[in-house]
């Protein structure tokens, strides 16, 4: 006759924890690039954003209060609230990063190249006069390709005022443009 397993209480948490770090880990593939492209509208320092989301996974990894309703919007709200935190912390704010403009394909032309990373630089120049919710609708709207109600959703609105934000930041940022030269085509 084959013994059967003991069970205790330990055996079931080790499982519970197996389960709950599975999810985690399946919660960071699907989530941390966006929220990373998020975080780093906000602050425009790589490692900066890096670190909030580390912060917010490590902060749900942890949390043991009522059931979290909608992880991704709870982890980009703990991740803005972090950088925030960090920001009033630090007196000098976060700086722009050139390393990711840094990715040159030897197909084209030099003077595409170039083109392309006077445009990049205008573009972040007045990305960064915006304000940070200007910054983030358009992240999400460009960079993620997230819908009006993905939008809503993560910053506790209606998808009727995302969309009036979004038209405003997009107007914002062709008057910026506009001043610096570009035609709004």
């Amino acid at each position: 006759m084959a013994e059967e397993p003991p069970s205790n209480q330990n055996s079931h948490q080790d499982l519970a924890r197996v389960a709950d770090t599975d999810q985690l880990d399946a919660l960071y593939r699907e989530n941390s690039r966006e929220l990373w492209a998020i975080f780093y509208s906000q602050c425009s320092d790589p490692e900066r954003a890096y670190d909030a989301v580390q912060e917010c996974f490590l902060r749900f990894h942890a949390y043991s209060g009522e059931e979290i309703r909608d992880p991704r919007a709870w982890l980009l709200r703990v991740g803005q609230n972090w950088l925030r935190d960090v920001a009033r912390r630090k007196s000098s704010g976060c700086k722009l990063s050139a390393s990711l403009d840094e990715l040159a394909n030897d197909q084209f032309a030099a003077e595409d190249i170039l083109a392309s990373e006077e445009n990049r630089s205008a573009i972040r120049e007045a990305l960064q006069q915006l304000l940070e919710d200007d910054r983030k609708v358009l992240v999400m709207k460009y960079s993620l390709n997230w819908s009006s109600a993905q939008m809503a959703k993560a910053m506790i609105c209606s998808a009727a005022a995302i969309d009036m934000r979004l038209s405003r930041a997009r107007r914002r940022l062709a008057e910026l443009l506009g001043e610096q030269g570009y035609r709004n085509d």
